[in-house]
């Protein structure tokens, strides 16, 4: 498997497969609606060329944030890789943090980053009200029935 850069070969299935994920090719976070269209993205590709992953992030205010990150086929090293790429990135990039948000009902992710040395540093009670006003796709439910009501913010610096 390699990490690269988004070429113009994924980037078609790329957008297809996060418009599937998240309801749309934009993202709903800090109260404002982000196109993907417009970040950079590492993508993970396996030795055949099949897409396995991909991360949309953003720099802003000697910050990194992961935007939307997934991976296609879970528990197999794919996510470890393109996180652990993110953080060489944040470095380079003399960021003094990488973080991301995720939603409560993510019980999954809380775990993934927590064991990649991620610390949970914000809750943004009932966040996703005002998500839903400038993204009504979101669901009221998510994984296992949860009610989708609030973002936690996970942090690991990088300096």
């Amino acid at each position: 498997m390699k990490i690269i850069e988004l070429t113009d070969e994924y980037k078609e299935e790329v957008e297809r497969i996060a418009t599937d994920s998240w309801g749309g090719i934009q993202v709903a976070v800090h109260r404002q609606l982000f196109d993907l269209r417009g970040l950079p993205c590492l993508i993970a590709v396996s030795e055949n060329q099949k897409l396995l992953g991909y991360c949309f992030y953003r720099f802003a205010d000697n910050e990194c944030e992961i935007m939307a990150f997934e991976s296609i086929r879970p528990s197999n090293g794919v996510g470890t890789a393109m996180v652990d790429a993110m953080v060489k990135i944040a470095r380079d990039e003399k960021c003094k943090r990488l973080y991301l948000q995720t939603t409560n009902d993510n019980t999954r992710a809380f775990r993934f980053y927590q064991r990649r040395g991620f610390t949970m540093c914000h809750v943004r009670w009932n966040e996703l009200d005002y998500s839903r006003k400038i993204k009504p796709v979101i669901p009221l439910y998510g994984e296992e029935g949860i009610p989708l009501q609030h973002e936690i913010e996970f942090e690991i610096v990088t300096l």
